[in-house]
């Protein structure tokens, strides 16, 4: 309301310009034309032969191979600080509980667990060998889903855990993962052909005039980026920060 009826006189608008100079500052600013080398649009064109699948597929089985796995869920008390005898005595009560028929080890868990899955119930999810400290890894392998251990110290203090799953080691197919290695193969195949094609082009260009030439010759668009400034994207390219350097 009061905004409407003020108006600021030239010394005014003068002495707020040059309190704060700072604040119109305009950064420096570049334009480039420039001939981009689609990677994705070469993708298309690329050919995969079986052999190359099965080749890629044989260098990297260990990727498509999921070894052993368990799910837990545990319960514990730290000792860090505190009577190991006290804590011991209350892990022993709570065990009694845990293994009791019918009895709910996930509300146990949010109750009494100082762990931070203890709001998940004490969930710990799927783990391989090795993933956990040595006792906790011992105990909860020798487990069969269901069942609950006895107390196991670790140190990060006592330990109550039950085996809620276990995965057998598995291995995907050929089949399985054909579609994703030959996309991928095709995708390295494009990278490569773009670096090869531009690495030709760059050395084709003498003069600015070389470039459109070029471009038609080869199917290709020159682009034009608009002025941007160090921290600004590029128009048609995005953010470039290798080519805002090199402009720069």
């Amino acid at each position: 309301q009061f905004r409407a009826g003020i108006q600021p006189t030239d010394a005014e608008l003068a002495a707020e310009f040059a309190a704060h100079p700072d604040t119109y500052k305009m950064p420096e600013k570049r334009r480039v034309r420039y001939l981009s080398i689609d990677a994705n649009a070469l993708r298309a064109k690329m050919v995969v032969t079986a052999q190359d699948v099965e080749g890629q597929y044989n260098r990297n089985i260990q990727t498509y191979s999921t070894p052993d796995q368990i799910r837990a869920s545990h319960i514990l008390f730290k000792t860090d600080g505190k009577d190991e005898a006290v804590v011991k005595k209350v892990a022993e009560s709570v065990l009694a509980k845990a293994k009791a028929p019918g009895a709910d080890f996930a509300a146990l868990a949010k109750q009494y667990s100082e762990d931070s899955t203890k709001d998940a119930g004490g969930d710990l999810d799927y783990f391989g060998h090795g993933r956990m400290v040595k006792e906790f890894d011992d105990a909860a392998w020798a487990l069969t889903p269901g069942q609950i251990s006895g107390l196991v110290k670790s140190q990060f203090g006592f330990h109550i855990i039950k085996l809620t799953d276990k995965k057998a080691a598995a291995q995907r197919t050929l089949a399985e993962v054909r579609p994703q290695l030959e996309d991928q193969l095709k995708y390295e195949k494009a990278q490569a052909e773009a670096g090869k094609v531009a690495g030709e082009i760059a050395q084709e260009i003498k003069t600015p005039a070389d470039m459109d030439r070029i471009a038609r010759a080869r199917g290709f668009t020159v682009g034009d980026s608009g002025l941007f400034s160090r921290e600004e994207p590029l128009a048609g390219i995005g953010f470039a920060p290798s080519v805002s350097s090199q402009a720069f």
